[in-house]
């Protein structure tokens, strides 16, 4: 559904996107990334509960004023694979007040669950060494252009959406440069499958396995995608690391073992017998599902 031109730009579904810029966030004085927790200094909100994605930590980035007044689609790639995509009224006051400073108020129930969501994964990222940028699309007609892109893409962070009908004009179509999975692979599990896929890219990051024992200390490894394969290895920049001497290959058949128990495990249940005999790689899967958002 995209591809990226001879100027390194993405056309999704026809629409030419442009180069906004790299979503770095904020540093100190010794290059360290600022992280933050918003706090309730006022009182205002006392006993309200956080959404799901209002934890934190958080960082902080922002846009040039250039971009106030911008209307159209904007959308977030880490190296060539798309993350989200989303329409704005004004493209600097949907970054400088939304994503790229987080509130409180934002982290509350009822507050900005996806501004929350945005900002933890761009830190997430940046902390694992990668990258996040912003491409936009400037049009009038942003909410058609939106729902054209949602309804033939699945981007990683944009979760299920309710659909409302705008009129869709013809346009002409990319020709995905994208190889197809392979045609081994079944239809069980196949969309969770290519949104593990989608979440990485053959820039290394770094997770961390996450045991449901409190004993147990949880170790670091790096993920990479290759192809329609997810490769696992030991960490580089967090320890503990694991004791991956080299790269182990994760293939689908693999996933469409370990999915279900996953699901299990997620719901309570305890797999533990369940998960050896399917996968002598269920620490990693659990952690790699956890967090694609499965």
């Amino acid at each position: 559904m995209y591809i990226f031109n001879d100027n390194k730009l993405p056309v999704i579904d026809g629409f030419q996107f442009s180069f906004v810029q790299e979503l770095e966030p904020e540093r100190d004085s010794a290059g360290q990334i600022i992280q933050y927790v918003p706090q309730d200094d006022s009182g205002r909100y006392k006993g309200r509960q956080l959404n799901k994605h209002g934890n934190g930590p958080f960082c902080r980035f922002s846009l040039s004023s250039e971009w106030i007044g911008r209307c159209g689609v904007y959308a977030l790639f880490a190296g060539e694979e798309i993350l989200y995509i989303g329409e704005c009224q004004d493209l600097n006051n949907r970054f400088n007040s939304g994503y790229g400073h987080i509130s409180y108020r934002n982290c509350l129930y009822d507050g900005q669950s996806t501004n929350c969501k945005i900002n933890s994964m761009i830190l997430r990222r940046y902390l694992n060494g990668g990258k996040v940028l912003l491409f936009f699309y400037e049009t009038n007609d942003y909410k058609r252009v939106e729902d054209v892109l949602l309804r033939k893409l699945n981007p990683l962070y944009n979760g299920k959406k309710s659909f409302v009908s705008y009129p869709i004009q013809p346009h002409k179509k990319a020709t995905s440069t994208q190889p197809p999975p392979s045609q081994s692979m079944k239809t069980a599990g196949l969309a969770e499958w290519l949104k593990v896929i989608a979440a990485f890219s053959p820039e290394k990051i770094e997770l961390h396995t996450i045991p449901k024992s409190k004993s147990r200390a949880p170790v670091w490894f790096s993920v990479y995608a290759k192809g329609d394969e997810i490769f696992i290895g030991g960490a580089k920049v967090h320890s503990p690391s694991s004791s991956l001497a080299a790269a182990r290959r994760l293939s689908y058949a693999e996933f469409e073992r370990m999915y279900p128990i996953y699901l299990k495990r997620k719901a309570g249940h305890s797999v533990s017998a369940e998960a050896t005999k399917a996968s002598h790689n269920q620490v990693y899967w659990y952690a790699i599902m956890d967090y694609c958002g499965l």
